[in-house]
Order: C-alpha cells, then structure tokens, then sequence
C-alpha cells in the first residue's frame, strides 16, 4: 500500500508534464496555421475569337495606344466598389501584368481577329513604323459595381497618325452581369466588354 501511495505524485507529474506538451504543441501548432500567408491570385482579360468578315480585304498599317485607365485602377490589385463613392482593393486579387498593357494586348488581339490589318504597332512607335491608324482609348471607368454589374465607360478615336486630325471620336458605355461573385467570373465579364469596345471600334474602322 505504501508503495502505492508513493508512487501517485510522480505518476501525477509524469500527467502534468504530457498534458503541458499537449496544450504547448497545439499551441504552436495553430500559430503556424496563423502565420502560413494568404496565396495570391493573379488574373489576366482575354481577347476574344471573332474573326474578320470573310472577303475582307487587309487594311492600312494600325496603331493602338496609348491606353489610359484612371488612377485608382493604375495598381497591381483588382478593384471594385462597394458604393458609388466606396472603393474595395482586394488585397490577394491582383492583375498578372500592369492592367493598361494587359488591355492594350486584349484590344491588339481583337482588333487583328475583327480587321485583318497588314500589320499592328503597340504604342509607342516611331514614324518608321507606317502607322497610318491610330487607335486611342481614354477608360474612364472599368471595374464591378455595386449592384454586382461590370461596367465599362470609354472614350475612343480614331486618328490619321501622318496629319494628327480625328477622322472618328466616339464615347462607348456598356455593362455585363457575371455569371457568380467571384473574381474570375468578373475578370471574364471585363474581356466581353473589351471585345464589345473592339466591335465598336472595328464598326467605325471599316
């Protein structure tokens, strides 16, 4: 019996000490859960694959650019709003490529599918480059509002690169719903926006 009773408080201890490792790893174990950072996604618009009228005879040398798109749109991070005077930038949303570069690549695309030219030059280019064309877009607004909508309001021209006068001017406003919340799905609603900004375009070209 005695022999017993002696050996409770070490067998007490030996409980205490594993029940102290016990709480001391999990502990460590949810600090790490914490301190694993948030992944990073990155996104990219996309050109669309309408294709140029069959019999469409290849146009003068085109420009495109420059492309400008407001300040706060000018950022690595997606942005949307959440109230007419309320921006979200989402943090672990961020564009894979400076969104005004990424927007004049989308717009070559479409633009080459729709129009069929001898040839495209990214701006800037020199007077070597036979620029007869010039495609300019001032983006004024270009992210997912509050109502969940993605809206897109522009102001495009079109100039003869050689004697500097606007043959065309045009403003081109348009919308698209995405198909659920998530970025991808607005990210995917910005291209068709795009592609209908390059039909526009492409109307008034021909």
């Amino acid at each position: 019996m005695m022999r017993e009773m002696q050996m409770k408080p070490k067998t007490t201890a030996t409980i205490r000490k594993r029940l102290i490792a016990g709480v001391l790893l999990a502990s460590l174990g949810f600090l790490s859960a914490c301190s694993t950072p948030v992944q990073e996604r990155y996104y990219l618009l996309s050109p669309d694959d309408v294709a140029a009228p069959s019999g469409a005879t290849r146009t003068a040398v085109m420009g495109v650019g420059p492309i400008t798109i407001p300040s706060h749109l000018d950022r690595s991070q997606i942005v949307t709003r959440s109230s007419d005077n309320r921006l979200v930038i989402n943090q672990f949303d961020r564009w894979a490529e400076p969104l005004d570069e990424n927007i004049q690549r989308v717009l070559i695309e479409n633009l080459d599918h729709r129009l069929s030219p001898q040839r495209i030059e990214t701006f800037p280019w020199n007077s070597r480059d036979g620029v007869v064309w010039q495609i300019v877009v001032d983006l004024g607004q270009f992210e997912r509002q509050p109502d969940g909508s993605v809206q897109i309001a522009a102001r495009w021209k079109i100039v003869n690169f050689n004697s500097g006068e606007t043959a065309v001017s045009e403003r081109f406003t348009d919308s698209v719903v995405p198909k659920d919340t998530t970025t991808e799905a607005t990210v995917a609603a910005m291209s068709v926006l795009l592609g209908r900004l390059s039909d526009s375009i492409a109307r008034s070209y021909r």
